[in-house]
């Protein structure tokens, strides 16, 4: 992939940690220590689904839903384990809600990121 993740101005908050950025289906994964921590994306197709997305846990996205002024919870599910929270870049609070979520993360806040599961062999 030879795009540029977009909203880069984050990279700048997230200095103080040590990060991975990889391709994720056509979007961009951030991880921190293993965790799948932030979905970037900016596409064309569905741009309603365009924006920064955050891996949470538990109940984290209802109580970071309270600290991110503009978002909103995605792909809710009833048992509260894998609930991802978007700050949708059209919002006027986008770049100041996205800045707290990068302090947030600097400061290790627990109800961001989640471990991934484990990815099956192929085999042979």
């Amino acid at each position: 992939m030879d795009r540029e993740p977009p909203f880069d101005f984050i990279f700048d908050y997230l200095l103080p940690i040590e990060i991975e950025v990889k391709p994720f289906f056509g979007m961009f994964a951030i991880y921190a220590n293993s965790k799948l921590l932030l979905l970037l994306r900016e596409r064309a197709n569905e741009p309603e689904k365009n924006g920064i997305w955050i891996a949470t846990v538990g109940n984290g996205a209802e109580s970071l839903k309270k600290e991110l002024p503009g978002s909103v919870i995605l792909f809710e599910r009833k048992s509260r384990k894998d609930e991802w929270l978007l700050i949708p870049p059209d919002d006027d609070a986008f770049e100041s809600s996205a800045i707290r979520l990068c302090e947030l993360i600097v400061h290790r806040d627990p109800r961001i990121g989640k471990i991934p599961k484990p990815r099956a062999r192929k085999r042979n």
